[in-house]
């Protein structure tokens, strides 16, 4: 029996880190790829891992499942010290009511992970606020695997419920934002005017400032602000493919 084959049969009762691919439908080989990468390098982890691997066509290495009873998956995530997921904003928004800081891979349209690259715009923009931990690349990935591997705290949020819930509100306002500009990917930070001799002078506040909610105000790393907002969050009026 090989060793993916024995880690599939292995029952997931508690792990560290946990990665989750959502319910959508698209496989996302990528990463669960990058995360047997990792720990290949680190077979010392692997039963520190669980991953929910949707309906990739690879086999993880380390205990797994494809899909699972939301009370299992739910306790898993709950135990977790480090969560990983795609850039959909119920999954991090998921992780944010667990007070953590999700490493974040954001599925691309090009490889057949998704429908649009709503995902990337989204994950991008939230990154600039430090609401993530973003991975574009397998050295983004590795290295953030590595740091939590030695040091969960980096990994850690601290968010009042109501304040999370808050928070759900703006991402949907945000994806609602991105899918509703299909031909054209939203601007995320200032660029500068082509013409070169007339520079965009900035304000001199956060790169990404203008671009959130009055309501919607980070003020550190770990910890949201709400301000004059009603704290009613849903994202049922989105599409489930915009949700995940």
């Amino acid at each position: 029996m090989t060793n993916s084959a024995a880690a599939q049969q292995r029952e997931p009762a508690q792990a560290r880190i946990v990665v989750t691919v959502g319910t959508d439908h698209h496989p996302f080989d990528r990463l669960i790829g990058w995360t047997n990468d990792w720990l290949e390098r680190h077979p010392e982890q692997t039963g520190e891992v669980f991953v929910q691997s949707g309906s990739a066509s690879i086999i993880p290495a380390c205990p797994t499942s494809r899909f699972l009873p939301v009370g299992h998956l739910n306790a898993l995530l709950d135990a977790a010290e480090v969560i990983v997921c795609h850039g959909g904003p119920a999954s991090i928004a998921d992780a944010w009511r667990r007070g953590r800081l999700p490493i974040v891979v954001p599925r691309l349209p090009r490889l057949g992970e998704h429908v649009d690259d709503h995902q990337v715009d989204f994950c991008r923009k939230v990154a600039e606020l430090g609401r993530v931990r973003l991975a574009q690349t397998p050295a983004d990935f590795a290295g953030l695997l590595n740091e939590a591997a030695r040091d969960h705290s980096g990994f850690r949020a601290s968010i009042p419920a109501s304040e999370a819930d808050a928070a759900v509100a703006r991402l949907a306002e945000l994806v609602e934002e991105l899918v509703s500009r299909p031909r054209r990917r939203l601007s995320l930070i200032p660029r500068a005017r082509r013409n070169r001799r007339h520079p965009v002078v900035g304000s001199g506040g956060p790169a990404a400032a203008g671009n959130v909610s009055p309501g919607f105000i980070p003020v550190a790393s770990t910890s949201w602000h709400e301000h004059d907002v009603p704290v009613r969050a849903s994202l049922a009026g989105l599409p489930n493919e915009e949700q995940e």
